[in-house]
């Protein structure tokens, strides 16, 4: 693998969904936690057994076995069998008991994962237009109406749409980005934020997710964002 593979959380609580878990260790215990038992990744539901799986690499693969739980560990819907290791390959979807926890698998670095669509140049013109009569911010709501369809955002998420927004067509670097969301983590140096690669793709991750009908935000791989419309 060329970078630490990921687990973004689709569902399972007490994560938020994009939650990001960067897979750096040799391998992961997944369960629900105990009074002498604390996974690596603990979700908080009965139906998770305490020791429900082991996520492991392996000759640079990563594997996935199911530790004989009671309600299941499934990859891509596939029910697996107690102990018998099964190999993940990116974007497959892990669920234990039935989804009650869904996670995806990531095995390419995130920001690389959204820049495989081919950068498209804006318009010199268009960058320098406002944003389109159909996308209206409301920042006392903290939502996105684009065309009818309204969105809504947690603090951090609709700082971070909001200034994509607002520079609507053109490239918005990280250096700019990271400090509009994060200006409570601004270091006392001046250089930069104090904020992990982790939270900035979980962020981005959510967001995207959430607008993925109407808006596109393009990835210009380590460097920033151009946000348009579909």
């Amino acid at each position: 693998m060329r970078s630490n593979p990921f687990l973004i959380v689709e569902r399972g609580v007490p994560y938020e969904p994009g939650t990001v878990f960067t897979v750096k260790k040799e391998s992961w215990s997944i369960g629900r936690l105990g009074k002498s038992w604390k996974p690596d990744i603990a979700f908080d539901n009965v139906f998770i057994s305490r020791k429900h799986a082991l996520l492991y690499v392996e000759e640079g693969q990563v594997f996935v076995k199911d530790l004989d739980s009671k309600h299941g560990t499934y990859v891509n819907d596939q029910r697996l069998a107690p102990h018998a290791p099964e190999r993940l390959s990116h974007g497959d979807r892990l669920s234990l008991a039935k989804d009650i926890v869904v996670l995806t698998f990531s095995a390419i670095d995130m920001e690389e994962t959204f820049d495989l669509t081919p950068f498209l140049p804006v318009n010199e013109k268009k960058s320098k237009e406002p944003y389109p009569d159909h996308v209206k911010l409301d920042p006392v709501k903290q939502t996105l109406l684009v065309s009818g369809e309204d969105y809504h955002f947690s603090e951090k998420e609709y700082k971070c749409i909001e200034l994509l927004v607002q520079r609507y067509g053109e490239f918005v670097s990280k250096e700019t980005l990271l400090p509009y969301v994060w200006p409570e983590r601004k270091r006392t140096d001046g250089e930069g934020v104090d904020v992990s690669a982790e939270e900035v793709n979980s962020l981005l991750y959510r967001v995207r997710k959430k607008v993925a009908q109407s808006i596109e935000i393009e990835t210009i791989r380590g460097k920033g964002y151009i946000l348009t419309t579909k």
